[in-house]
């Protein structure tokens, strides 16, 4: 009977092993990027392009991001380095068209990954670059302070903020013009702890600001905003406000 149960639980501990392995071996990452490219059509020369790419992980093992790298070496990079199962992540991909020529171009960022079948993902920012008849900028075009986001333009940019005096506060903005819509403003989310922001619409599906104030405080700070949106092309837009606390 002893023999006949040692075999027994032998056999259980076999199949428990396998069953573990073979979970082991199930457990993967999936990367699924909705998409890979976008394309802003006539930008100024000197104007900056930039892009928040939506990164799921639709599988059952963390998402890593081993690598992002520019294929020029002139684009700026962001991505968000470790993804959870069932969560979403950001790779940022930005380039100043100062030093570009005129014409359309083309430029990649390549995202490298734990993922058995996506190991490599390539994004891609394209746009038409205007320039005046010498290669220059276009004579006679103020370019605004700023940068385009995917479908829409921030101003003064994706950072700002507000210098206080202790305990004082003051109000700041950002506006965010729709270039490449449709795109509506829902409204903007953040921690509370810093600043306050709302939404104000200056024209329906057009232009909206973002409005903020510091809370009293007595030391240099920043806070984060997330500004959601109902476009599948930028549904969150982030933003930074710092406050600078002089005297």
């Amino acid at each position: 009977m002893s023999t006949m149960i040692q075999r027994l639980l032998s056999s259980l501990l076999a199949v428990c092993c396998a069953a573990l392995a073979a979970h082991a071996q199930q457990a993967a990452p999936r990367a699924v990027v909705p998409q890979t490219a976008y394309e802003f059509g006539d930008i100024y020369k000197g104007e900056t392009i930039s892009n928040l790419f939506v990164i799921r992980n639709e599988g059952s093992a963390d998402l890593i991001i081993k690598d992002f790298v520019g294929t020029c070496g002139c684009e700026v990079l962001n991505v968000d380095r470790v993804i959870a199962p069932g969560k979403a992540g950001w790779a940022r991909v930005e380039i100043s068209t100062a030093s570009q020529p005129g014409g359309k171009f083309f430029k990649s960022a390549l995202l490298h990954t734990n993922d058995p079948e996506h190991a490599t993902i390539n994004l891609t920012l394209m746009a038409n670059v205007l320039t005046s008849g010498n290669g220059g900028p276009v004579k006679g075009v103020e370019l605004r302070a700023g940068k385009h986001v995917g479908p829409v333009f921030v101003g003064p940019d994706l950072d700002d903020g507000v210098a206080v005096a202790p305990g004082q506060t003051a109000t700041g903005e950002f506006l965010i013009t729709v270039e490449r819509g449709p795109l509506n403003v829902q409204r903007v989310e953040s921690e509370g702890k810093v600043v306050r922001a709302r939404v104000e619409t200056v024209e329906p599906g057009r232009q909206y600001k973002v409005v903020f104030e510091n809370l009293p405080t007595q030391s240099t700070t920043h806070e984060s905003l997330r500004v959601i949106t109902d476009s599948p092309a930028l549904p969150v837009l982030p933003l930074t406000v710092h406050v600078k606390v002089q005297g």
